[in-house]
């Protein structure tokens, strides 16, 4: 029994991914020239927020030490480049905006931990 349905798994998944390819929406939105997103001036001035908190990212990650831990913090920061970009390139997006900046607050601040010195206390004598 489960043999003979066992062919419908591959079919189904063939035609999920080729449907919206073949209808004339898909098509037309592929070959639609990219035009340069305009943004409001209460766009613009969070998209320039966003740019100082990657910059200020930046140079906190140029205070780490630690060649390896710098590497992989500096991936992360340019996934968030990258996010940036792409969210410039299109119409402005207030949900990716947020989440973006929450990415970007959250590992500022667990670098900020990762860069205070240890604070240790003397073991007590009883």
């Amino acid at each position: 029994m489960m043999k003979k349905n066992s062919f419908l798994a591959p079919l189904f998944a063939a035609l999920v991914f080729a449907l919206p390819a073949a209808t004339p929406a898909f098509a037309a939105a592929a070959e639609a020239p990219a035009k340069a997103a305009e943004y409001t001036d209460e766009q613009k001035a969070l998209l320039k927020a966003l740019d100082s908190e990657l910059t200020r990212f930046d140079a906190m990650l140029a205070k780490d030490d630690d060649a390896a831990h710098a590497a992989s913090v500096r991936e992360l920061l340019g996934a968030f480049k990258a996010r940036r970009d792409a969210m410039n390139k299109v119409a402005f997006d207030q949900g990716k905006y947020d989440e973006l900046r929450f990415d970007i607050n959250i590992e500022y601040q667990r670098l900020a931990q990762w860069l205070l010195p240890t604070n240790s206390s003397p073991a007590r004598k009883s």
